[in-house]
């Protein structure tokens, strides 16, 4: 028993430092936009970005946080997600957007994030109404739970033939059991959503 009390005790303080998925820091940096807490958006940044904003007045700092306040959809999907071993992640989101002439489109946006201190940091977000055309190749196919993940590297890596037990030889887009709902981060979400978002 004291080794079980013992591993519980080892376990638990090192489960708190595992980094946020880039998607989940987003969430943080798109929600305290939508509050207003431009503070609060600055710490999902990079330590640059922060350090240029300090050195502006309160008048642009507020003008800066409208700007992005209007830019931005007040809900987003993530439709993408790309993250490179190098500290680097791209996230293509998407969301409803009045803009400046009251209709309602779909606008994508553009998310780059660095690997910063061990923790992800948005770097820079750019918007646009044009699907962006990584939307339109298929999402590559997910790796099933407990699959060997370097056998399917290799055998994407060398272009020959999948590896037995790798998902390599899936059909694009196809899925294995039933479809997990889709992702859509709001400024209020339920239990549901939530673990949607999981």
């Amino acid at each position: 028993m004291k080794l079980l009390v013992a591993l519980a005790f080892f376990l638990v303080p090192h489960a708190s430092f595992a980094a946020d998925e880039p998607e989940a820091v987003y969430a943080k940096f798109h929600r305290a936009a939508m509050a207003g807490e431009l503070d609060n958006l600055l710490a999902h940044g990079l330590a640059q970005r922060r350090a240029e904003m300090q050195g502006l007045s309160a008048s642009h700092r507020d003008a800066a946080l409208k700007m992005v306040q209007f830019m931005m959809p007040r809900a987003f999907t993530l439709e993408r997600k790309t993250v490179s071993p190098k500290g680097r992640a791209t996230l293509i989101v998407s969301g409803p957007w009045a803009g400046g002439s009251g209709k309602l489109e779909t606008i994508y946006g553009s998310v780059q994030m660095l690997m910063e201190n061990g923790a992800w940091k948005v770097d820079e977000v750019s918007w646009n109404t044009e699907k962006p055309a990584l939307l339109a190749v298929p999402k590559p196919a997910a790796a099933a739970p407990g699959a060997d993940k370097a056998a399917g590297k290799a055998a994407a890596s060398t272009g020959g033939a999948p590896v037995v037990g790798s998902m390599a030889a899936e059909a694009p887009g196809r899925k294995l059991g039933p479809a997990k709902p889709e992702c859509v981060y709001k400024p209020v979400m339920t239990a549901a959503d939530i673990e949607n978002c999981k």
